[in-house]
């Protein structure tokens, strides 16, 4: 009797980001709530992996409905989803950046970067990236006298 054991030969593909948001990403109000940056930089296979697409999306914690926010091929600009398209919320830039504008108290979002990729032995595989965005404080209000 011969017995194959091809799980050594087969190797796992790994998609790695250098830079990664901390997870959960909090975001403090009056602070630094005008503009929030989720980055995944320099994502990188490990064994030459092909990258096809990146997609960001969005959903609210233990929803299962998902929004996509933005989506771009292995070598174009991202195209934003309606309706995120005017850029007031959202701004998806390449190397993996989305850019959150006006955060609120009352949001609270899983964000998901996914990676769709060829592995070298032509298998297409996807990578998902999650991270939460947690509101904390309170927007800060200024008086002035005149």
């Amino acid at each position: 009797m011969i017995a194959l054991f091809f799980s050594d030969w087969i190797s796992e593909s790994k998609i790695t980001c250098q830079i990664e948001p901390d997870e959960p990403k909090i975001v403090v109000l009056g602070v630094d709530s005008n503009a929030v940056s989720l980055k995944w930089e320099n994502c990188i296979g490990d064994a030459g992996e092909t990258f096809i697409s990146f997609f960001f999306k969005r959903q609210k914690p233990g929803d299962v409905l998902t929004q996509q926010i933005a989506s771009r091929g292995a070598h174009a600009g991202f195209t934003m989803s309606d309706p995120f398209k005017g850029f007031k919320k959202y701004r998806a830039l390449l190397n993996q950046e989305l850019r959150i504008y006006d955060v609120q108290r009352n949001e609270k979002y899983v964000y998901t970067l996914t990676i769709y990729y060829r592995r070298t032995d032509g298998v297409f595989e996807d990578k998902i990236f999650q991270v939460t965005v947690v509101v904390k404080g309170k927007k800060r209000v200024e008086f002035s006298s005149v």
